[in-house]
This record gives structure tokens, C-alpha cells and sequence, in this order.
């Protein structure tokens, strides 16, 4: 007999569709921007320099006159390209990197540790900033940069479940049957210890959005006129104590709805894979 789903597998559904709705908006602002920003998110025109929002700018205009709104809906392009990239290259480097040094024990693996803990060491924002400005302020190099910094994360988790799969029971049984080591590790163990890491991937890119913004807001990330939401806002922040709220307050607004929208999706995975949250047959 199955056991009906809980409180907490019922909040979990709220919070997945919930997180689904805002990727879903966020999504249509990538795909439609060129028809939902009604001017150039590059264009200046001096003349409508910090015009408050109204029917003709929804969001105002910025110093150099650009429209707000339009560069808000063109920076998502920007700002979730560098982040789900980002992710994705950690997730696909660190994965295999936690499976190896997780099954075999060595010296190899040791230093690898090392190596993270080296990496993870420096303040991610500094060792970030450090990284951009080596490497050149292009939007492929932030992504690069934050790859490198969000890679341990994801091959500490897969080594930790690796560690704890390796000796059991079925592992052994398998060893037994004649099954490679080749074998085992990629269709025995990693389906069995990638949950850990698909949750940490709507974390890790809500992370990547913030690192992305601060990176820009303090220079050292992509350069105008490309439209980012942390360049957008450090642009803004300079004229708030004028009074000129409207330059600063969309893009930030903009940053926290992202992050939300995956902080939810995670929660909702966490929730849903947890083992205590599954129903029992």
C-alpha cells in the first residue's frame, strides 16, 4: 500500500512549480528579447539621460540615456549564459574527477584534494576578481573563471558518495561477476551518487548569478555597454543619494528574482530526492 505524500513532498511540489514558473518567465525574456525590449539595450541617446519610469521607459533611463527595461530583458541573455555555462563545465569536469579519485585511492587523489582545498582556500569573490582580470573582461572568460571555481564543489560531493558506495554489498557483487572497474564505476556507482550533485547545480547557479553581478559591480567583470545586472547597478548605486532610484532598483530587482527562482528549484530538489520524502510502497 502506498503511503500518501506528506506536508513535505506537498510543499515541495509548491516550491517546483513555483521555481518552474519563474524559470519559465525568465526563459521567455531569452528567447523573445529582441520583441519584448521595445529599444537597443546598446543605444545612448543623451538626450533622455535619467528619465524616471513612465509609459515611454517603463523603468527610466540610464545616465547615458539607455533604456532600462530593454537592457534589464537582454541582460538575462548575459547573466544566466555565463552562470548555467559556468555550471555546466564544473558539472561536467568535476563529476568525472569526484568519480576517479573517489574509487581509486592513491597519491593521484591526494593531490587532487590538494589542489581543491588550494583552490577553495582563497575567498571566492578575490580568487574570482584575481582570475578575471588575468584572463581579460569577456564574457566567455567570467564563465571560464567561475567554472573553475565551482569545479572542487561538485567533485568533493561525487567523491564523498563514491567513497561511501565503493564497499558495499552490491559493488562487491559486481567485482565478483567479473564487471570492470570501468564498469562499475560509471553504472554502478555514479547513477547512485549523482543526486547530491543535480541539486547542487540550481545552487551553484544562483551562486554563479551573484558572482557574475559582483564581479561587474565593482569592475571586473563583462565592461559597458553590455547589458549585465550588476554592471547595470553598480552604474545606478552612484545616484541613489540624488534620488535617482530607478537606474539601481530594476537590475537588483532583476538579480534577486533569478537567484529566487533557483534558490527554489534546488529547495525543491533537495526535497524531492530526499530518500525520507519518497513514498513507500
Amino acid at each position: 500500500m502506498k503511503i500518501a505524500p506528506g506536508p513535505r513532498r506537498a510543499t515541495a511540489r509548491a516550491t517546483l512549480t513555483i521555481g518552474l514558473i519563474l524559470l519559465a518567465m525568465q526563459f521567455l525574456a531569452i528567447v523573445f528579447a529582441p520583441w519584448i525590449a521595445p529599444y537597443s539595450p546598446v543605444d545612448a541617446n543623451p538626450i533622455n539621460a535619467l528619465q524616471e519610469p513612465s509609459l515611454k521607459h517603463l523603468f527610466g533611463t540610464d545616465v547615458s540615456g539607455m533604456d532600462i527595461f530593454s537592457r534589464v530583458v537582454f541582460a538575462t541573455r548575459i547573466n544566466l549564459l555565463i552562470s548555467v555555462t559556468a555550471v555546466a563545465i564544473a558539472f561536467a569536469i568535476g563529476v568525472p574527477i569526484g568519480l576517479a579519485i573517489g574509487y581509486y585511492k592513491g597519491w593521484i587523489s591526494s593531490l587532487a584534494m590538494r589542489i581543491f582545498d588550494f583552490v577553495q582556500s582563497f575567498p571566492v569573490f578575490v580568487l574570482g576578481m584575481v582570475l578575471v582580470s588575468v584572463m581579460g573582461q569577456e564574457i566567455w572568460n567570467v564563465a571560464i573563471v567561475l567554472a573553475v571555481l565551482f569545479t572542487p564543489v561538485f567533485a568533493r560531493l561525487i567523491r564523498a558518495e563514491v567513497l561511501s558506495l565503493r564497499d558495499r554489498p552490491f559493488i562487491a557483487a559486481a567485482r565478483c561477476s567479473g564487471a570492470t572497474d570501468q564498469t562499475i564505476m560509471f553504472k554502478h556507482i555514479l547513477p547512485n551518487a549523482l543526486t547530491p550533485a543535480i541539486v547542487q547545480i540550481s545552487i551553484s547557479i544562483g551562486m554563479a548569478i551573484l558572482l557574475t553581478a559582483g564581479l561587474s559591480f565593482v569592475g571586473a567583470g563583462v565592461r559597458m555597454p553590455t547589458p549585465e545586472w550588476g554592471l547595470m547597478v553598480s552604474n545606478g548605486a552612484q545616484h541613489m543619494i540624488l534620488g535617482i532610484w530607478w537606474v539601481a532598483l530594476f537590475p537588483g530587482l532583476a538579480i534577486v528574482f533569478s537567484v529566487l527562482t533557483f534558490a527554489l528549484l534546488g529547495d525543491a530538489a533537495k526535497q524531492i530526492f530526499d530518500p525520507q520524502n519518497r513514498s513507500i510502497s
